[in-house]
């Protein structure tokens, strides 16, 4: 390895008396480069206000907008961002009087590092701040954000840019009273929705813009300290930073600061995004789908480069262990499936390592030989080699795509839905789960922003999901008509697409777009629908465990339909073949893999494996993860079938796509203990 990244924070080395102090950056580059003399360094840097200035500025505090902040624990050795996911006090994004000293502190900071040795590795910046550094809202997790005079200052600053006078402010909130210096960040009660899932337009106008402006002011604050950075550094620089997460946010997106993905992906100042692999729903055992958190699609269609942070640390076993080969062989499968599943889409990552914390000492004095690595094992190390070496040369070559299935989906449309925890049951399932079920669907898919779709060549797409497109402009519904559900293609629409133009809530722009009849739907509890695909049992599933509005059925004679409400009999799932294209509609999306699974298979996507196996495919690659031993096969495809007899435990093939041969050994080779 030659690239690395180390954490700093202001509490580091912006004092309180107002110095600047570089050592610690120095000693951390300087590390690095006694391991590996031609290191490249980025520094993860905390733009987070240092804790004494905190205190010294309660002005600035953020205000959670349903608790009070708390104290955070001092006992033992807390890290900075120990408590960042509860209501702790914390300067509050909006702080005009933070982001000022900041930017002069950070300027400052980068100025003396280039003038000491140290500085010569130093590659890039990777701006942080909020939740862990990854610019979520403070307390995102359970908590409502900020309703500080900071944020009400932003607020009002923010209306009058876009409406530029009080009238137009009036008459977009229908409030006869209003002015900008009067408006303020709505309360918790404002927030709710009067429509079930959707807010109205005409009437919570208010709440939909706030959230709005809270992404609109975490993006801008992102683009501001990387700019700073380049600009502060007398070479050229590297700047990115963790941003851009839709799968796997808990159902907090409207609260998390992360849905102005274009914002950020236009940036210049930009160069790449980072996070966290997935971590729900079924993403880290043995058979789950590694995934990344972005629309990675989409960072590739802008010019830039997602970094995975995979922080799915392998099992290493204590030498003693009865089953010791096979948990090695299981964490080589790991590791594997994590790697290249970044690599098949043309993407990067890091290795991150959380050392000693929570590893059995027994397992650090047998792999590490003194090291507190949780990587530190010569098999995972030497799989890792072969995997970049195997990478690497596809590098040399133009990335190209193996997915046939495209999945849609829209960051705006949180602005118009329901963002209390628990109040909009369907759109995280669109996300999270529909492309799940594509996983575990033998399919190869690419995931991509609804304003990214000028964008794509359509040609090798024989199938399009669209997730929650619940908010669309007409222009956005024209597109969606005579270039996408087109070419002979399969669709798949859910719950109420277009239901919002962001004017008025209406289901004939549901009718208009699909095809389909749709009309008004209504359960006294939580919706459940009886469904029966082809060449699978019927089965009963329940959305939610609360009734939900609006719900809508399909009544169209020309509809095949394959499921139905089990409260009414009116169709929920239906099927409808038009002159240029097959169309799917499911209104109760389902966390398991059906109808989905069935409707990929059917669709004309090539499907490798049958029996759950996850598939990656891109980049020259053709990777197979599968969970249990046994008989695999898989379909190439030219239509050639492999087959592989596999011993117990989890495995990950690495194979050539065009002919199915390892490209790595089936099983790593285990030395003697």
């Amino acid at each position: 390895f030659r690239l690395f990244q180390v954490d700093l924070f202001f509490d580091h080395c912006w004092r309180e008396d107002g110095t600047m102090d570089i050592s610690l950056a120095r000693r951390q580059i300087a590390g690095v480069l006694q391991a590996r003399r031609d290191a490249a360094v980025i520094i993860r840097f905390h733009v987070t206000a240092p804790k004494w200035w905190m205190r010294r500025h309660p002005e600035e505090w953020v205000r959670y907008a349903d608790i009070h902040p708390r104290n955070e624990s001092t006992e033992g050795l807390p890290r900075i961002i120990e408590e960042d996911n509860g209501p702790v006090e914390r300067v509050s994004m909006a702080s005009a009087l933070w982001k000022t000293e900041a930017t002069a502190r950070l300027r400052e900071f980068l100025r003396l590092l280039a003038k000491s040795p140290e500085g010569r590795a130093l590659a890039g910046i990777q701006v942080a701040n909020g939740v862990y550094g990854e610019w979520h809202n403070w307390g995102f997790y359970r908590n409502e954000p900020d309703v500080s005079e900071p944020m009400n200052h932003t607020f009002a600053v923010w209306l009058k840019k876009r409406y530029g006078t009080d009238e137009a402010l009036r008459r977009a909130w229908n409030d006869p009273a209003v002015t900008f210096a009067s408006a303020r960040v709505p309360g918790l009660d404002a927030r709710t929705t009067t429509h079930g899932v959707f807010r109205d337009p005409a009437a919570e106008r208010r709440a939909s813009d706030y959230y709005r402006c809270v992404h609109e002011l975490v993006a801008d604050n992102i683009i501001h300290f990387a700019r700073t950075a380049k600009e502060s550094w007398p070479r050229p620089l590297i700047a990115g930073t963790f941003y851009g997460y839709y799968f796997s946010t808990f159902d907090r997106q409207a609260a998390g600061g992360h849905l102005e993905l274009q914002r950020v992906l236009n940036a210049p100042s930009i160069d790449y995004l980072s996070g966290p692999q997935a971590y729900e729903p079924e993403a880290l055992k043995p058979g789950d789908a590694y995934r990344s958190r972005s629309l990675v699609m989409s960072v590739r269609l802008h010019g830039k480069l997602w970094l995975d942070e995979m922080d799915a640390e392998p099992t290493i076993p204590i030498p003693q262990a009865g089953d010791h080969d096979l948990i090695l062989r299981n964490g080589v499968a790991a590791v594997r499936r994590n790697t290249l599943f970044s690599a098949t889409k043309g993407m990067g990552l890091w290795f991150y390592d959380f050392g000693v914390a929570g590893v059995d000492l027994d397992n650090i004095r047998y792999n590490q030989r003194g090291s507190r690595g949780t990587w530190d094992h010569s098999v995972i190390m030497q799989d890792i080699a072969a995997m970049k070496v195997i990478v690497d040369a596809r590098m040399r070559s133009p990335y190209t795509s193996a997915a046939d299935v495209l999945f849609v989906y829209d960051t705006g449309s949180f602005y118009q839905t329901a963002s209390l925890r628990g109040t909009d049951p369907f759109s995280t399932l669109t996300i999270d789960n529909a492309t799940l079920a594509a996983f575990k669907s033998g399919v190869v898919f690419d995931p991509v922003h609804i304003d990214d779709l000028p964008r794509v060549d359509l040609q090798q797409y024989k199938t399009v999901v669209f997730g929650n497109v619940w908010a669309l402009t007409p222009e956005q519904r024209s597109l969606l008509r005579t270039k996408v559900a087109t070419g002979g293609r399969t669709v798949v629409w859910y719950y109420a697409p277009g239901y919002s133009d962001g004017t008025a809530l209406d289901a004939g722009h549901c009718t208009a777009l699909t095809g389909f009849t749709l009309v008004p739907e209504t359960t006294a509890t939580a919706p459940s629908v009886v469904l029966t695909m082809p060449g699978d049992t019927a089965r009963t599933y329940t959305t939610g465990t609360t009734a939900v509005t609006p719900l809508f059925a399909v009544d169209d004679p020309a509809a095949e339909v394959f499921g139905k409400y089990a409260s009414s009999g009116h169709a929920a799932v239906a099927r409808k073949v038009f002159h240029d294209h097959t169309a799917w509609y499911i209104a109760v999306p389902h966390a398991g893999d059906q109808p989905l699974r069935s409707i990929l298979r059917s669709s004309g996507a090539h499907v490798y494996t049958t029996h759950g196996e996850i598939v990656y495919a891109g980049n020259g690659l053709l990777v197979v993860h599968m969970k249990n031993g046994g008989t695999h096969a898989i379909t190439l495809r030219s239509g050639k079938t492999v087959r592989f007899d596999l011993p117990a435990g989890n495995h990950t093939l690495v194979l050539d796509p065009g002919n199915g041969a390892p490209l790595l050994p089936v099983s790593p080779e285990i030395p003697d203990r």
